[in-house]
Order: C-alpha cells, then structure tokens, then sequence
C-alpha cells in the first residue's frame, strides 16, 4: 500500500509497504483523509523525542473498517464510516486506574508511537474505533480529534452560561476552541490572532477578533472587566503574557497552547487577581465523544479546512504548515 513514512530531519518519502495485518484486537481500516497536525510537523522537524522512523506520520484520520477478526460481534461492522481515538494508555499507571487515561504515566499515540493514517490503511485497537453518526462525512470525521482537543479544553474550564471568553491564537486548535465555547453557552467569544488570512476565516464564522491585544477594544468589550475565562492556544511567550494580562479579577486562564519552552508568568498578577490557571492534555474519552456531536451539529466547523491534498502532495501540505500561511486544516487523502 501506498504511504508517507518520516524517515529523518525534514525527509519523507511517498513508500509503498506492506498493507497491515491485524490481530485478534484489532480493525483494519481503509483511510479517507487523515489531517496534518502540529504534532507531525514537530516529528518532521526532528525534535519529537518518541517518533522513530521510518514512521507511518498521522493521528487525525478516518475512514471506513475493511477488516474485522474472525468472530468479532461487537457495535461496528464491515464498511461504518468511522474515526479512531489515537490514544495509547497503558491502563494499569495511578492515573489510568483513576479514569484518567489520557494523562497516563506512559501515553502514546498513533501517528507517533505506531504506525498512522498517511496510508492506504491503517491497523488500530478496536477499543479507538469511534463509529461516526449518519450523515457524517469522513471529511469531517477527520477533524474530530483536534475537535476533542476543544472540548476537553472547555470541559476543563469554569465557564458559565454567559461568561466572556477570550481566545488567544486562532490557529486550528484557536478556531476550534472558540466553537466550543461558543456552543458551552458564552455570551460573547473575543479572538486575538495576527494571521489575516486567519482573522478572515474566523471573522466570518461570527466572532469578534483581533490582530493584536488592543487593550482599549477588549476592556471595551469585556465591561472594563476583562475576561471571565482566557483560552491561551499560541503556545508561545506573548501569548501566556496576553491571556494573564486580560483575564478578569478571579478569573481563569485556561492553557491550552504547547510550549516548546518555559515562558515567564505574571505570577505577581495571579496572585493580586486570584486567577486560577490550569493546563490541559489532549482529551479524554468522554470529550471525544462530545467532538463528534459538535461536530456532527456545527456545520460551520468545517471552515477549519482550508486545504485538501492527495498523500502524493504530502510534502506541499507540510510546506504549507511549516510557512504559517494561508491554512488552517490540512487533510490528506489516499490517491
């Protein structure tokens, strides 16, 4: 089957290996789109301390089941259009046995730890087949998992029905991130993203945004206030600064960005506000579950795909993500 496995520092290769077998715990599935993530272009750069290549890159994928084990009678059949958890839990560590196996002591993922769905097809434990609702597109079963990764971020937080968010940094996972408050019941979703093209896309789905913090503007529209909940998303230094910076006395700064690197924190300003400030990884099951309904009944969601290639435009598509340009969601389709 055909593929686009890493192999080193910015080098993939368009590979035809072997098509998967399963096992007796196992689905195989034939993938529709598989989207390119921060992640992959971590892996691609070099730097992601786990990938090992040659690997098989993609952990937003979906598609439909080909191959079941013998015997199997469980809830999904031969030809459900479905998308896949890609988490990896050992389910034995203290926070697994807690129920909290998306923070496991020893957490991996598909499209990083094995194999992913830049391919044909793709093998994966039946326990991460998540079927998709009728109706559903695979187009937009690929993006449930970033999708889930906004759910959980609001889940986490301490919105309220009617609270002002801020969203800093619209970048996918930003987009996302501010449907999903949208749609927890806040009153009005504020955006800070310096990327026109981003501001665009993100302005037309109805929310309020900006090129920068303009303290002047967001007072403005916060009451004098700030906001009662602050979504940091960027991941980089300013960003941290500019949610601490804007969120209301008592207010909550929820950080959701991946930092490369420490960042310094007004803890002067979380003291004299009494701020709370939390993190958040990945999603747990519950949350994903919840993507696939806010995906399943949020038709302007999909503005978050900006660009569709064939797996033999792999590399335009990394191109595209590396530059920071024109994009939001890239997805990969097989040829």
């Amino acid at each position: 089957m055909k593929s686009i496995r890493y192999w080193a520092k910015e080098e993939i290769r368009y590979d035809d290996i072997p098509k998967p077998v399963i096992a007796d715990d196992e689905a195989l599935i034939k993938v529709a789109f598989s989207g390119i993530c921060g992640s992959d272009m971590f892996i691609y750069s070099g730097k992601h301390p786990r990938a090992k290549a040659p690997l098989v890159l993609g952990h937003e994928f979906s598609g439909t089941i080909s191959e079941l084990p013998a015997g199997y009678s469980g809830p999904i059949a031969v030809g459900d259009t479905v998308t896949v958890n890609p988490l990896l839990s050992c389910q034995s560590c203290t926070p697994c046995r807690s129920g909290n196996s998306h923070v496991c002591k020893t957490l991996g993922l598909t499209g990083i730890d094995s194999d992913g769905g830049f391919a044909e097809f793709v093998k994966v434990n039946l326990n991460q087949v998540v079927k998709l609702p009728a109706g559903m597109s695979a187009e937009m079963g690929a993006i449930v998992e970033p999708v889930a990764v906004a759910v959980h971020a609001v889940r986490r937080s301490a919105l309220k029905m009617g609270d002002i968010v801020l969203v800093v940094g619209a970048g996918p996972i930003g987009f996302l991130t501010a449907f999903a408050a949208r749609a927890a019941g806040a009153g009005k979703v504020i955006v800070i993203e310096p990327n026109e093209f981003r501001r665009k896309v993100i302005s037309k789905a109805g929310f309020e945004v900006f090129a920068d913090a303009d303290g002047e503007q967001i007072m403005r529209l916060t009451n004098g206030d700030g906001a009662d909940v602050v979504f940091e998303v960027a991941g980089i230094p300013a960003s941290i600064e500019t949610a601490v910076k804007y969120c209301k006395i008592r207010g909550q700064v929820v950080n959701v960005g991946v930092f490369k690197q420490p960042a310094l924190v007004d803890l002067l300003r979380i003291n004299f506000a009494e701020l709370d400030l939390i993190g958040i990884r990945v999603y747990t099951p519950e949350a994903f579950v919840c993507a696939v309904d806010l995906v399943a009944n949020c038709p302007g969601i999909a503005e978050v795909i900006t660009h569709k290639l064939p797996l033999t435009q792999a590399q335009q598509g990394l191109d595209l993500m590396k530059k920071g340009g024109d994009n939001l969601k890239v997805l990969l389709y097989p040829d």
